[in-house]
């Protein structure tokens, strides 16, 4: 067990476009943790991004392949430290609660901390679907994961090693806090969240989240995961549902409909029992690669 002070840290931030706030983000960081070191990683910026960063301090590093979710798989893949501190480059987060992040890690309490905005954000910080989004996606997150967290959104998040070498993401955008979410909470890692103020975006920044367009990507991410991560909920509903249209089919006399939904019922629902012994199987061994580390 190390303090905060002796941990190696690496903070990572993934930007696109950030020019107008970058700067700022790595001078706070190197005011409030002097001792770590700050990668950009770079997703392949148009503007002054990456010439701002440099001459701020930070290392930089591309990431060609377009969408936060590869630069997350890149951060998790290149950075080989105690601790992971990911945050957003646009200056919205707050960097000096950083301990407050990364002091459950060092104690050994958890795996991954996710800074929560919900509580102490600034008046249009948030776009008002957004917020909203938010708090449904955390209440159905709950519902279905028994989620111990709120803001599943944020990407003001710190890793512990085991967790970062050995999570398997496979999202390509935005969804990626979703599914990493989802995923430690599917690997039984420990997770936990403390409150942090979330400011608006400097002027003249543009966020690159798409309302609708997002929104889908990660209601079908959400999709994904319970499909993998819970095979035989998933699996037993449409066998349930199928049952019912086979009953339903069979009081009406349509007796080759019933045979037809009674059939996909029978199938959807052993593949169900199928799938969850792999399920249980694969989780088993992340388990044990997780112990490795």
């Amino acid at each position: 067990m190390k303090s905060n002070q002796s941990l190696e840290i690496i903070w990572a931030i993934p930007c696109f476009n950030e020019e107008i706030a970058i700067g700022d983000v790595i001078a706070r960081i190197k005011a409030s943790c002097p001792s770590a070191r700050i990668i950009v990683f770079d997703n392949g910026s148009t503007d002054g991004t990456i010439v701002v960063a440099r001459a701020a301090g930070a290392e930089i590093r591309k990431e060609v392949s377009r969408g936060k979710g590869n630069v997350v798989r890149r951060i998790f893949r290149d950075c080989n430290s105690d601790v992971v501190i990911m945050i957003d480059g646009d200056n919205t987060n707050d960097v000096e609660a950083w301990a407050s992040l990364v002091e459950p890690i060092s104690t050994g309490a958890a795996d991954m901390v996710i800074g929560c905005r919900l509580d102490q954000s600034e008046d249009g910080a948030f776009r008002p679907m957004h917020h909203a989004g938010n708090l449904i996606l955390g209440l159905l997150m709950r519902g279905f994961f028994k989620l111990p967290v709120r803001d599943v959104l944020s990407g003001y998040r710190a890793f512990s090693r085991r967790m970062y070498k050995t999570m398997p993401v496979e999202a390509s955008g935005f969804e990626i806090e979703t599914e990493m979410t989802l995923k430690a909470v599917e690997m039984k890692w420990s997770v936990s969240e403390v409150p942090t103020r979330y400011a608006c975006r400097p002027a003249g920044s543009h966020s690159k989240l798409r309302t609708f367009h997002d929104g889908l990507i990660i209601g079908f991410a959400i999709f994904r995961v319970l499909k993998d991560s819970k095979p035989f909920t998933f699996f037993g509903a449409i066998a349930l549902i199928n049952f019912v249209f086979a009953s339903a089919a069979w009081n009406t006399d349509a007796t080759v409909a019933a045979a037809f939904f009674a059939f996909a019922g029978i199938m959807s629902g052993a593949t169900g029992v199928v799938l969850n012994a792999v399920s249980q199987r694969a989780k088993e061994l992340m388990q044990i690669l997780a112990m490795r580390e």
